[in-house]
């Protein structure tokens, strides 16, 4: 049988010293209370995760999400542990191979992504289930669905990942101007906002949302212009970007910045240089 692999995360409580902890519990009781209560919940799950698989006799190897360099596309199948930020994190790395989602702490994290959870019986009989029936390549009771992508380009390079929610355009220091011109279906727009966010269906509920946009489930991207101060006697505030179609963004800063589905994935954008986004050729493959 292929093996398939398990990507999982590390707790908040794992990711700190003992010395920020007791800092953290002395600060705040509570929110140190319920760090501890997803950290339990979480490492339960991950036992009961490796007890499953290898009750059903699958060969499964394990690897910490934020450690992943390499394609997942090898797998038979891919299950992420954790909450969205794995499940996305894991989407990076799976160009090809199908991805299933399973949140650790349903009550402490959040899961978009994440149909499946391990902490009541219901919940590990219904994970259970959907994996013999993918094992089986029946049909599964959670149907596999077809997720859109983003592709970017600076100055014609691609990004090191197809993006699964979102793109933030901004400048690097938060608290100043975002300088940059737009341009879209024919036209330039030279504007001064606190930033562009250009968003995928599944992620427009999240920061698009957020920030003026309202969800949509088209097959396109859409970008909103957040707090907008300039646009040269125009006013673009938003927009569509269809198959075929490309937003391009061209830098008037500095210190221009990407953040790619979320904060811990970045590209510096220097003055001048060229964005170009469109919908990704290949969609992921999930159930969620």
């Amino acid at each position: 049988m292929n093996s398939v692999a398990v990507v999982f995360k590390f707790s908040a409580r794992e990711s700190y010293s003992p010395r920020q902890i007791r800092r953290h519990r002395e600060l705040n009781p509570e929110l140190g209370a319920r760090m501890q209560t997803a950290h339990d919940d979480h490492s339960r799950s991950l036992e009961k995760l490796r007890q499953l698989l290898a009750d059903m006799g699958i060969k499964a190897d394990f690897h910490e999400r934020d450690a992943l360099r390499q394609s997942l596309d090898a797998y038979r199948f891919v299950v992420s542990l954790g909450g969205d930020g794995t499940f996305i994190n894991a989407s990076h790395f799976a160009e090809k191979t199908l991805l299933l989602g399973v949140n650790s702490s349903p009550d402490n994290s959040v899961g978009h992504y994440c149909r499946f959870e391990l902490k009541t019986k219901n919940g590990y009989a219904s994970l259970r289930r959907q994996l013999e029936a993918m094992l089986r390549s029946a049909k599964y009771p959670v149907p596999e669905r077809a997720l859109q992508r983003l592709h970017l380009a600076v100055q014609d390079r691609p990004a090191p990942f197809p993006v699964l929610n979102d793109v933030l355009f901004a400048e690097e220091n938060p608290a100043a101007t975002s300088r940059y011109t737009l341009r879209y279906r024919g036209h330039v727009h030279h504007q001064k906002s606190s930033g562009v966010w250009v968003s995928t269906p599944s992620g427009s509920s999240a920061a698009y949302s957020s920030a003026g946009g309202k969800a949509f489930k088209q097959r396109e991207l859409r970008f909103v212009v957040r707090e907008l101060y300039s646009d040269g006697g125009r006013r673009l505030t938003g927009g569509r970007v269809r198959s075929g179609e490309k937003l391009h963004i061209i830098c008037s800063m500095m210190h221009g910045m990407l953040y790619l589905d979320g904060s811990h994935h970045r590209i510096n954008v220097a003055l001048g240089e060229h964005l170009a986004i469109s919908l990704h050729p290949r969609e992921l493959r999930a159930i969620y």
